[in-house]
């Protein structure tokens, strides 16, 4: 594969991926930022699966987050520690050594989705944070893609159509694609809930920062301290910055295609302050 397409490839799955977590699983699902046609919304929402699992393991984990910010009960505090916050959760550790070996394991999500679907397939029923998303379990595609073994199935067939279009190369590729978006995602649970870095320009009552060096890699994500403040804005580079996430939403309302997106009544355009 030739190195230039190679990296347009690459960049292009990353992004595509990428905002169909952070629009898509973030702002459309979890906290219905904006409202959009149903094509669109499916489309948000494989985008997302293809990455972050089930739509509403990811949106429970997100609103008990929410519920629980940097509380004991929140999933993936950094009050347990830095490396805990970032990837540690996910494997029940606090050893940093630990976390950032999972971490780099690029795939090391996808196996623990895997490992969450066996031992629901063996009787353990789903935990607290399902309860928090009974809007999803109205729709039909959430309950699909939330059956067991079906994110496994899709990442299955990532591999298998990456192994036929480029070999070795393309798993190397898929990989990259997986390393970049798991460790970009959980940079906004770890970096920006971490002391050291950004700035609380709003009383929160939690540990959550605004990063704005972060944003390009996390698609406007990381201005987190306000999105604390304002949970629901579609916006979240409230005082500015960039957030690629709010121009998808701009751009889609534009072209008629998603409508309705909520902000603070302060950041809203004067003709829609009202």
């Amino acid at each position: 594969m030739n190195a230039m397409i190679f990296a347009l490839a690459w960049l292009v799955a990353v992004q595509l991926l990428g905002l169909g977590n952070t629009v898509g699983y973030h702002r459309l699902l979890t906290h219905r930022a904006f409202a959009c046609r149903a094509p669109v919304r499916w489309c948000l929402t494989l985008l997302g699966a293809l990455h972050g699992g089930s739509p509403m393991v990811w949106v429970g984990l997100h609103r008990l987050h929410h519920t629980k910010s940097d509380a004991p009960e929140d999933p993936h505090t950094p009050t347990k520690g830095f490396w805990h916050g970032h990837a540690g959760w996910l494997i029940g550790t606090t050893n940093p050594l630990l976390a950032v070996l999972f971490a780099a394991s690029g795939f090391g999500q996808q196996a623990m989705i895997l490992v969450t679907d066996l031992r629901r397939l063996l009787g353990r029923r789903p935990a607290d944070w399902l309860q928090l998303c009974p809007d999803l379990r109205q729709e039909r595609l959430m309950r699909v893609l939330d059956t067991p073994l079906v994110m496994p199935a899709l990442f299955a067939a990532q591999l298998a159509l990456a192994w036929g279009v480029a070999g070795g190369l393309g798993i190397l590729w898929l990989w990259l694609v997986h390393l970049f978006l798991t460790n970009s995602s959980w940079s906004v649970n770890s970096v920006c809930h971490w002391p050291a870095f950004g700035h609380q320009p709003w009383d929160t009552k939690d540990w959550s920062r605004d990063v704005p060096w972060l944003s390009p890699l996390t698609n406007g994500e990381s201005f987190h301290n306000s999105h604390h403040r304002y949970p629901r804005s579609a916006r979240h580079a409230l005082q500015g910055g960039a957030d690629l996430s709010w121009l998808v939403i701009r751009g889609l309302c534009r072209l008629g295609l998603a409508w309705d997106p909520w902000l603070p009544r302060q950041f809203r355009p004067r003709d829609a302050a009202n």
